[in-house]
């Protein structure tokens, strides 16, 4: 989709229910200029010294709608589906309830960290003096939203503004010593 196009929208889901609502918005809505997804992330499990991956969701009891459609030809399309899916909400909102749709700011600064995939990969980095330098993933280059770095869980914690509201997200960094 092209970048000045595109919207996002967030809906309120019962927790444990995001891949199923995803899957089922995916199928009624189907590919005609929406996407619903669920943004998720790489973690690392460690145990008797061997490390294994998997993936976790970022968001718990959220699912994106990405979308090429403004917010009022989006819930004249998506509303009556929504309304049907037993485990889904609402969706998120500015202030009036009409305006749903993701700041751009915000839809830009979470896509670059997603990336295509919507999902965010293990960064590198490696610890020079007291802080740590991202060299590669989705964390290279946003040093500013690191609030935290966890090395004994292998974890970086990310302050995002999201709906005007500052939300904490946990996601995997590997330090590697120089």
């Amino acid at each position: 989709m092209p970048e000045e196009n595109v919207y996002w929208y967030v809906l309120f889901v019962r927790t444990g229910a995001e891949e199923r609502v995803a899957k089922r918005l995916k199928n009624e809505l189907g590919s005609d200029g929406y996407f619903p997804f669920v943004p998720k992330k790489t973690c690392v499990f460690r145990r008797q010294g061997k490390r294994s991956l998997f993936q976790k969701i970022c968001f718990p009891g959220y699912v994106f709608v990405e979308s090429d459609k403004p917010t009022r030809e989006f819930l004249k399309y998506v509303w009556p589906v929504v309304y049907k899916v037993k485990d889904a909400y609402r969706f998120l909102y500015y202030g009036d309830k009409a305006d749903i749709a993701m700041r751009d700011e915000e839809r830009i600064i979470l896509s670059s960290i997603l990336g295509a995939d919507k999902r965010i990969d293990i960064s590198k980095g490696f610890k020079e003096g007291d802080e740590v330098e991202i060299i590669s993933g989705a964390l290279a280059g946003n040093k500013s939203i690191i609030k935290k770095i966890n090395r004994n869980r292998s974890e970086a914690v990310l302050e995002i503004l999201m709906f005007e509201t500052v939300v904490s997200v946990s996601v995997g960094l590997e330090v590697i010593d120089k």
